[in-house]
């Protein structure tokens, strides 16, 4: 009678072993499946907000009309006539140069300002009407209309 007992003891123990396991495993593969669910998600999310922010960006571009363009243009122009007249030497040292971008940048009207300095490529663009404008003076660097011309058209191409 006991062994009856303890051999039905070992086979319910052995059934209640076998469903943890299966509970278990049931739980581990739920859990799995949460797992690849939110890491989909999670790329989804950060796919629509990198488009998002990129459509913005070119929303941007597009929205400034030619009033804040023409505005940014003359303060630009103005600001490389005063660089122009410091000097070549100051005009050649990048540090010095950066700097007066940084002080153009700062200059320019907000809805500029607001689609942002990379998205722009304000920087390089700069720094290629430094080369484009001051690079063929022989003797002091100026800016004269046919640079002008340049700066407009150049400008107007960072807002493409």
């Amino acid at each position: 009678m006991f062994k009856d007992i303890k051999k039905k003891a070992e086979e319910k123990a052995s059934e209640v072993k076998e469903a943890t396991s299966n509970i278990g495993n049931t739980v581990l593969d739920k859990a799995r499946t949460a797992k690849e669910s939110a890491s989909d998600l999670a790329t989804g999310a950060v796919k629509t907000a990198s488009n998002a922010a990129a459509s913005a960006g070119t929303l941007a571009k597009g929205a400034v009309d030619s009033v804040v363009i023409t505005i940014a243009t003359k303060i630009i122009v103005s600001s490389m006539k005063k660089a122009g007249k410091k000097g070549t030497s100051y005009i050649s040292n990048d540090s010095k140069y950066q700097g007066f971008v940084d002080r153009t940048w700062e200059l320019l009207p907000l809805p500029v300002r607001l689609i942002g300095k990379d998205a722009l490529g304000f920087n390089s663009t700069m720094f290629l009407l430094r080369n484009s404008v001051f690079g063929k003076d022989e003797k002091e660097p100026e800016v004269d209309k046919n640079d002008e011309g340049i700066i407009k058209k150049t400008i107007l191409s960072m807002f493409k």
